[in-house]
């Protein structure tokens, strides 16, 4: 199987290596993701004629996170796609994860005929007390 990598550069070979967006794939798609992604989701990602934006928040708690991404970046609601992952202090407890993405859901306008992919993963970070959700959207 090729590298996401590859993937990345044969799907949307004008995205540069050094972009915020390609090194978020990279790490969306890296093997220390506690919820293993679908590269399917890579595929209907990097789509034809899209437009791609990073955004990163750090926050209190999760929910705290992906309230500010609702409120302070009405765009997200609208995008094609999303793929969305959150890196904890410490351990991670699945119920915070949950209730964030619940959050985010209930915020989205779903089109069912253009919305793809919406996929989310978790990852342990540093235990510094912090909690951050980078949002991968494509428009």
């Amino acid at each position: 199987m090729a590298s996401v990598s590859e993937m990345i550069r044969k799907r949307s070979p004008f995205l540069q290596e050094e972009s915020a967006v390609f090194q978020e794939l990279l790490t969306f798609f890296g093997e220390k993701a506690q919820i293993a992604p679908d590269f399917h989701d890579l595929q209907e990602f990097l789509a034809p004629r899209r437009l791609y934006r990073v955004i990163k928040i750090s926050g209190t708690s999760f929910m705290k996170c992906a309230y500010a991404l609702v409120d302070n970046f009405p765009e997200c609601t609208r995008a094609l796609g999303m793929l969305r992952y959150y890196r904890s202090s410490g351990s991670i407890f699945w119920g915070d994860v949950e209730k964030a993405e619940n959050i985010i859901s209930n915020s989205l306008t779903m089109d069912v005929y253009g919305w793809a992919p919406d996929s989310f993963t978790v990852f342990e970070g540093e235990k510094d007390g912090k909690f951050e959700l980078t949002a991968i959207l494509a428009f």
